[in-house]
């Protein structure tokens, strides 16, 4: 009994030789000379862990994330300034309307005071006033009193509901996005009509089968092919009209696709808010999707072009799907 459990207690690396001294670690059992193997093997994952300890920690407290700091803090500082010449602009133009209005009528007030001044003052000199000259001087200042109250209701007005011209400014952590997703893998089979795949195959129906109703959301492509042939939608249609397979056909649709092209409730405009369809290969593009605020944007991270898009939710009702789609011209 005692030779057969030396032969089923074998080195785990030859098979061969007797296993004579076991691992705490994997429980395995090794020869001599695989003992020392073994340990060489443990050694050297230990020193690339090590490595990559140190190169982790040399990304925390390096150079590179200074700088990613800095220069987020630096479009942090543009902003601020820019707000701040903006507000400033709108605060001069308006004191010096308000310069404007008050002396025009102050200037208006003392000119007619002063001709009544004169008139008095001559009068009383000359002893030369009657009761109908009272009445008439009585009669002009009672006139002037409406102009100097008139003079006190000018009020600053700060209109709570305008668009406001100072973007809002947040901070977006995109290791919570959406995976990066590739528009180019051709896993979708069209089942558009027949007069779009003549045309077009749809390579990716990115559209998900997820639905927003409130918050806010983003989700991330890259572009991996994109040449004259190609044309990309990115955008959202109601999950009311989720049935209508054509986008385009879609009086749901809004957002973004080639030759600058806009689609609000299904409907085509040209360079809509300037917006210009710069697409390369390799290019990564964000589409967010704002529920509350009921609009969505579509970011060039590149470019760092970003555009916006306010929804009608009466001509596209919540919940909102994403319809991301990408054509490849096959004439």
């Amino acid at each position: 009994m005692a030779s057969s459990r030396r032969q089923n207690i074998s080195c785990a690396t030859c098979g061969k030789t007797a296993g004579i001294f076991t691992c705490r670690g994997c429980s395995e059992n090794f020869c001599l000379p695989h003992t020392n193997d073994h340990r060489a093997a443990i050694e050297k994952q230990m020193d690339h862990i090590t490595r990559i300890h140190d190169q982790f920690k040399q990304a925390i407290s390096g150079p590179s994330t200074e700088e990613f700091q800095q220069s987020l803090m630096q479009q942090i500082g543009r902003w601020e300034q820019e707000s701040i010449r903006k507000i400033q602009e709108v605060a001069n133009d308006t004191r010096q309307k308000l310069s404007i209005i008050v002396r025009d009528r102050t200037e208006n007030i003392k000119d007619k005071v002063a001709q009544i001044t004169a008139q008095l003052k001559r009068a009383r000199q000359d002893g030369e006033f009657f009761e109908n000259d009272l009445k008439e001087w009585s009669d002009k200042l009672k006139k002037f009193q409406p102009l100097l109250t008139k003079q006190q209701k000018i009020k600053i007005n700060v209109d709570k509901n305008s668009i406001p011209f100072i973007s809002k400014i947040s901070l977006h952590d995109l290791s919570n996005d959406s995976i990066l997703q590739s528009l180019t893998d051709p896993s979708y089979e069209t089942n558009y009509d027949d007069d779009i795949q003549d045309e077009c195959e749809d390579y990716s129906d990115i559209k998900e089968q997820a639905e927003y109703s409130d918050g806010e959301h983003s989700i991330r492509f890259k572009i991996d092919q994109y040449d004259r042939n190609s044309l990309i939608l990115f955008g959202i249609t109601s999950k009311d009209a989720s049935d209508i397979t054509n986008p385009f056909d879609n009086p749901t649709l809004y957002g973004w696709t080639g030759e600058n092209g806009v689609y609000r409730a299904g409907e085509l405009y040209q360079n809509y808010r300037g917006y210009k369809s710069d697409i390369q290969t390799d290019d990564i593009f964000m589409l967010g999707i704002n529920c509350d605020r009921e609009m969505i944007t579509l970011t060039n991270e590149r470019t760092r072009q970003r555009y916006e898009l306010g929804i009608d939710t009466t001509k596209c009702p919540l919940p909102w799907q994403p319809s991301v789609r990408f054509f490849v011209n096959q004439e």
